[in-house]
């Protein structure tokens, strides 16, 4: 079993339309903007709550599922010539993020049906500059609200 780093393997996009978010299609993708090489660091994470079923009949308190929520973070370098993650995702942006966490299988790690993906649907809610700091580039944080469930173990459809 190998462990592996997100370098060189990792795709994101930002896609505007999706038709079916369990099952983006190879165009809908590759027409979506490539974030990859501006990506610094990416949270998209969702987490469930339970909500307690104690009775009198036990010391043991049972619980049920409860809700769920999701959220997007992440943190984008800017860039002098093409500025494009900072231009694809002013505030009030909304899309989808396809994460390819295991890359693509298609030849230069380009989707083709059946690789496995996240689709995010998100709406930009903040995109905040980071401070200037001397020899450091520059960088702005992403926020965005999820305002559906997101597809988690989506397959790529041709």
């Amino acid at each position: 079993m190998a462990r592996l780093i997100p370098n060189e393997r990792t795709k994101v996009h930002f896609v505007p339309e999706i038709s079916d978010m369990d099952a983006p299609t190879v165009n809908e993708i590759t027409e979506g903007v490539d974030l990859t090489d501006f990506l610094v660091t990416l949270e998209a994470s969702s987490t469930g709550q339970t909500v307690p079923t104690p009775s009198f009949e036990s010391l043991f308190e049972t619980s049920i599922p409860g809700t769920v929520t999701a959220q997007f973070t992440a943190e984008f370098y800017r860039d002098d010539e093409t500025d494009t993650a900072w231009d694809t995702l002013p505030r009030a942006t909304d899309g989808y993020m396809v994460i390819a966490r295991f890359g693509y299988s298609g030849e230069e790690n380009v989707p083709e049906a059946g690789d496995d993906v996240e689709v995010w649907p998100i709406r930009v809610t903040t995109r905040a500059a980071m401070a200037l700091t001397n020899n450091e580039s520059q960088r702005f944080n992403l926020e965005a609200a999820v305002p559906r469930v997101p597809s988690e173990d989506a397959s790529v459809a041709s």
